[in-house]
C-alpha cells in the first residue's frame, strides 16, 4: 500500500522515467509519457581555446576539413563509452531536455551490448549519472532490440536476433525472456563507412565525410556487382584542399566494403554452426531477425539468408528496435518494483 501511493507521487513531482539507446552512431532518448523526444548522432563539439561544449548531435559531426577553432569528439566506438567527460556532455542536454517541473531526477533504464565489460557498463551508467539520472539501470541491447522487432520474447522457442549497429554487431538467442546465448564483435557499421573512406583516400586521394561514407553504404548496398555505374562522391581534394565532385565506379566502392561485410556474416554463420542441437532445431524454424542500421542495407538480409540457409526477418523499423524495445521495457519493469532491486 506505502509503496503504490510512493508511486503515484513520485509520478507528481518527478520528472519522467527515461530509456537511452546510447550508440555509437546515434543516441535516441524515450520520456514516459512523451515518447522519442531525441534522436541524434553521438558526436560533440568543444572549442579549442575555452574547452566549452559548443554543440552536440548533426552539427557537432566532425567535418572533412576542419578551420574552426573547435573539435569534434565521438564519444563511444565499437558500442561503448571510450571518452566519459564526452559521453556525459551528450547526454546532459537530452536529459534536461526531458525536465518538466519533478522535484526528483529521472530514473533510467540505458542499453548496453552484450559483450561490454563490466567496466564499460559501469561508464554507461556513471555517464548517466553525472548527465543528471537518480538511478540508472542496464538492458542487454539485443533483448530490447527483440522486442521493439515484434518478437515475442516470452516464448519457450529459441530465437535468435541479429542487431548490425554502427559500432557492434549484438547476437542473441533468446528463449522465456532469456539470452541463453550470446555473441557480440566490434565490427559493424562503422568499418564498412571507414573501409569506404580509407580507399578514397588511398586510390584516388580524396577526403570523404562521414556522412558521405554513410550514403554511399545505404545506396550501393552489400551485395556486390560487376558494374561500371558511376557513382558522384562529394569529397576534398587531399592535395589541394579543395572541394571536388568525383565519378566513382560503384563496383569500386563496393569491392571496398566487402571484406567487412562478409566479416559480419561470417561471424552470423559462425553462432548458427555452434547452436545446441535442440536450439538449432528452434531457431531453423523461427529464423534470424535483423535489426540495426546494417539490417537496412540493400540485400543484407538476402546475403545473411543465402550465406545461413534461414528464413530472414528484418524488424518493421530496424533503426529504432532497441529504442523502441527499451521503453516498452521501461513500462514494463515499472510495475515489478525494478528500481528498487
Amino acid at each position: 500500500m506505502l509503496q503504490s501511493v510512493f508511486s503515484q507521487l513520485r509520478k507528481v513531482v518527478a520528472d519522467p522515467d527515461i530509456a537511452i539507446d546510447l550508440g555509437t552512431a546515434n543516441t535516441r532518448l524515450y520520456a514516459q509519457g512523451r515518447g522519442i523526444i531525441a534522436d541524434i548522432p553521438s558526436a560533440v563539439k568543444i572549442n579549442s581555446n575555452k574547452g566549452n561544449v559548443e554543440a552536440v548531435g548533426k552539427s557537432a559531426l566532425p567535418p572533412v576539413k576542419n578551420d574552426s577553432g573547435s573539435y569534434s569528439i565521438l564519444p563511444l566506438r565499437g558500442g561503448v563509452i571510450k571518452d566519459l567527460d564526452a559521453a556525459t556532455h551528450l547526454l546532459t542536454p537530452l536529459l534536461h531536455k526531458a525536465k518538466r517541473f519533478g522535484l526528483i531526477k529521472p530514473r533510467v533504464l540505458a542499453c548496453a551490448p552484450t559483450n561490454a565489460t563490466d567496466e564499460e557498463r559501469a561508464a554507461i551508467v556513471e555517464a548517466t549519472l553525472r548527465a543528471g539520472a537518480s538511478k540508472v539501470k542496464l538492458a542487454p541491447e539485443p533483448l530490447a532490440a527483440a522486442i521493439g522487432a515484434g518478437l515475442d520474447v516470452s516464448s519457450p522457442y529459441a530465437q535468435m536476433l541479429v542487431d548490425i549497429g554502427d559500432g557492434v554487431t549484438d547476437i542473441a538467442v533468446i528463449r522465456s525472456s532469456s539470452l541463453i546465448s550470446t555473441a557480440a564483435t566490434p565490427i559493424a557499421c562503422s568499418d564498412i563507412h571507414r573501409a569506404i573512406q580509407d580507399m578514397m583516400l588511398a586510390h584516388y586521394n580524396l577526403s570523404i565525410s562521414l556522412l558521405e561514407a554513410e550514403r554511399l553504404t545505404q545506396k550501393i548496398g552489400v551485395l556486390a556487382a560487376k558494374s561500371q555505374l558511376l557513382e558522384k562522391v562529394s569529397a576534398i581534394d587531399s592535395k589541394t584542399g579543395k572541394s571536388t565532385i568525383a565519378e566513382i565506379k560503384t563496383e569500386v566502392i563496393s569491392q571496398a566494403m566487402s571484406p567487412v561485410i562478409n566479416k559480419i556474416v561470417t561471424i552470423i554463420c559462425d553462432v548458427v554452426r555452434d547452436l545446441q542441437i535442440e536450439e538449432s532445431c528452434e531457431v531453423i524454424e523461427s529464423g534470424i531477425c535483423l535489426t540495426g542500421g546494417g539490417a537496412c542495407l540493400p540485400g543484407m538480409s538476402a546475403l545473411v539468408a543465402r550465406k545461413t540457409s534461414l528464413d530472414i526477418k528484418l524488424a518493421a523499423n530496424p533503426m529504432h528496435a532497441v529504442i523502441n524495445g527499451a521503453c516498452q521495457m521501461l513500462s514494463f519493469k515499472a510495475t515489478i518494483g525494478f528500481w528498487e532491486i
